[in-house]
């Protein structure tokens, strides 16, 4: 055996046994094991292109059962992780990265010559590369981070050398095999806007866009119209996707764009939800103790809209750098309204707003009592103890790093008033009297009362309402809009039934 024949075995050896190897039961070692080994691959040492080729494909098998586990893992977990958590995700990501990135070095290897050029190898590197980045993607918006600015370039580029006819003489299997789905698939999740979806509901997302992404639109041509569910991507810049409808794509002939709409994801989804609601969905949409507090129905409606309508900015927002007193879930603010010192204590927080807008604040906290907190939802604040509390819904979460967390809050009310609902019997539940808050009729948002109640408190047109405050206040009423559904609670407008039953 020659020389440089024994230190390829010295360095591939250990890391080919360990990928051979069952995984371990702890995703924390495996996460190390897996950042560990990459190093020892990457170390400048003589390791043949061949080899490192034939170690790369290995190191994709065992990230994508790694990420698998993780992801079922954190769909549990509320933000901020934990700093264990924290860092596992931080370097489990770091890792997904490297080994798509290992995947370019294959590609310009057999470009250069330095390998032997297979059939398909552009379609198959680029995909199974591709689709370790929409691994990171959701891993990374799970866990409540920012991607990094090389994701999007790396799948751009990657996206682009899939289109090339080198290496691609024979057919994918199948389209789901090809980098163009794979590619689809990030660029639906990413069309989502992850952070505003807790960790279990962004799971059942992806995994559902993993079934319809090959409908998709893409194309490097600038369409005719660039209204609707259009988006753009530069791929020389290092930003995620951008609504046309939210910033307009630049004139520009120099630059090399890149096109697609969500309109047919929509139009799925859309679909989906008919066949739900005339009793011939299936189980798809039933909850399941798999994807802990996600009612699949409420989440693939607001998918849908999204997918259909991209939300613009309608305000401008103003850097602002002032205190404010948060009190955060519903039942800590129907016990802090009723005057509850008791219950409420502990419970309200110092936060410190970094923006505000007509429509909302983003607020920020490095320690304190922010855990528990998810999407959707309730926040009351007020910058004052003489003013009103304003109540909010969480639209979206990160935490940059451990114990640091960011919301970002629609208003909703200037105000509030604790009651209990208790909508009228189906025929697989019982009533029972909920804590919800009615919020008064605001102009700009809807003209008659509303209640903000728990996620799934909704089940007729008719409920009951009940109010203690200062006296006793019996009502029934009839439910006219449901306005907003999240995974923790439903905003809906009612009025006070003249005829009650």
């Amino acid at each position: 055996m020659s020389v440089g024949a024994q230190s390829h075995t010295e360095v591939t050896g250990p890391i080919i046994d360990w990928l051979i190897s069952s995984a371990s039961s702890d995703l924390h070692d495996e996460a190390t094991a897996l950042a560990g080994h990459l190093d020892a691959l990457h170390a400048p040492r003589g390791i043949s292109h061949a080899q490192f080729h034939r170690c790369i494909e290995l190191f994709y098998s065992r990230a994508l059962q790694l990420c698998a586990d993780f992801r079922r893992s954190l769909r549990s977990m509320e933000l901020p992780l934990a700093a264990e958590w924290t860092a596992s995700a931080t370097q489990m990501t770091e890792s997904l990265l490297r080994i798509s990135q290992g995947f370019e070095r294959v590609l310009a290897n057999a470009s250069s010559g330095a390998i032997r050029t297979q059939r398909r190898l552009n379609e198959t590197a680029s995909a199974r590369a591709l689709r370790l980045l929409c691994e990171q993607y959701v891993i990374v918006c799970q866990s409540g981070r920012e991607p990094e600015d090389s994701l999007w370039q790396t799948a751009n580029r990657l996206y682009q050398l899939s289109r090339s006819e080198a290496g691609a003489a024979q057919a994918a299997g199948s389209p789901a095999e090809t980098a163009l789905f794979t590619y689809k698939r990030l660029l639906g999740i990413a069309a989502l806007d992850p952070r505003t979806l807790s960790p279990a509901e962004l799971d059942w997302a992806a995994e559902y866009v993993s079934r319809i992404c090959g409908q998709m639109h893409v194309q490097e041509d600038r369409p005719p119209a660039v209204d609707g569910a259009w988006y753009w991507i530069n791929p020389a810049a290092t930003a995620e996707p951008i609504a046309c409808n939210r910033q307009s794509p630049p004139e520009s002939t120099k630059l090399k764009l890149i096109f697609f709409t969500t309109t047919a994801l929509a139009r799925r989804a859309a679909e989906l939800l008919a066949r739900h609601e005339g009793g011939r969905g299936g189980p798809d949409l039933e909850p399941s103790e798999q994807f802990p507090g996600v009612l699949p129905a409420s989440l693939l409606g607001r998918m849908r809209e999204r997918w259909h309508t991209p939300p613009k900015r309608e305000y401008p927002r103003r850097r602002q750098q002032y205190s404010i007193e948060a009190c955060v879930g519903l039942g800590a603010i129907w016990c802090m309204l009723r005057g509850d010192k008791d219950a409420t204590a502990g419970l309200i927080s110092e936060w410190d707003v970094i923006n505000e807008s007509p429509g909302g604040y983003a607020i920020m906290q490095i320690k304190g009592p922010g855990t528990g907190l998810s999407a959707g939802m309730a926040v009351a604040l007020r910058r004052d103890p003489k003013e009103a509390w304003s109540i909010c819904v969480v639209r979206w979460l990160r935490s940059p790093v451990s114990e640091q967390i960011e919301m970002g809050l629609q208003i909703v009310s200037n105000g509030a008033v604790p009651v209990q609902v208790g909508f009228r019997m189906t025929a697989d539940r019982s009533v029972s009297m909920v804590e919800a808050l009615v919020l008064p009729v605001l102009p700009a948002l809807r003209q008659h009362q509303a209640v903000l109640a728990p996620s799934g408190t909704y089940t007729s047109r008719r409920f009951s309402l009940v109010s203690d405050i200062d006296r006793l206040y019996i009502a029934q009423g009839r439910l006219l809009s449901l306005d907003m559904q999240t995974a923790n609670v439903e905003l809906f407008q009612f009025e006070i039934d003249p005829y009650p039953l």
